[in-house]
């Protein structure tokens, strides 16, 4: 299957996560896997997403962290969607500083899409890495990833925005984003 560069169409793979209590989130099909941040799963109240015009319940996670304030563990859910067969995979590499990344999501459960490039700014820790974003990606767009050519590098896990545009640590630049490495992802799926 060939890969796909353009991110119009990504952003088709790219999915919010509807739950009954309206927390926000994102996560993208790959492959077969459906994955999102852990801490947008542990908020939600029975949660979907939309696959292919069906509703499709996020129960029994072939993987689940939601380690989010220790950066050697993992916060991070996914769950085996067998039908699914998106063309996108998850890059082996860790992105260097002042790569170009390109990251979409989807805000207001779904009704608000937000596109941005991310660069890597080079502070790494542990299992993730950080970026700087042209857009502020806020609650909501938790879970969504980031492409560097044409795969899938990271998910995101943190950011430094909050809904009234606001820094959560002053110390830091308003658009730092914390990403799990796709890296880090690969090796924990192969040791479930």
């Amino acid at each position: 299957m060939e890969k796909i560069q353009d991110i119009t169409k990504m952003r088709q793979y790219v999915l919010s996560i509807i739950s009954d209590n309206y927390n926000e989130g994102c996560g993208v099909m790959v492959g077969n896997m459906f994955i999102t941040a852990g801490h947008v799963i542990h908020k939600c109240v029975n949660p979907i997403i939309r696959w292919n015009g069906k509703k499709i319940p996020l129960i029994n996670p072939i993987v689940f962290h939601n380690d989010e304030n220790n950066s050697d563990s993992y916060d991070i859910a996914v769950y085996s969607i067998p039908k699914a067969n998106s063309p996108l995979v998850l890059s082996d590499i860790v992105p260097e500083k002042g790569d170009v990344l390109k990251s979409c999501s989807w805000r207001m459960l779904g009704e608000e899409y937000v596109e941005c490039n991310a660069v890597v700014n080079g502070l790494k820790e542990g299992n993730y890495y950080a970026a700087d974003t042209d857009k502020q990606l806020k609650p909501g767009s938790s879970g969504s990833p980031v492409f560097l050519n044409g795969e899938v590098v990271g998910i995101l896990c943190a950011g430094n925005c909050n809904d009234d545009n606001t820094s959560c640590n002053t110390e830091w630049p308003l658009n730092l984003c914390v990403f799990l490495s796709s890296k880090v992802i690969l090796e924990l799926l192969e040791t479930n």
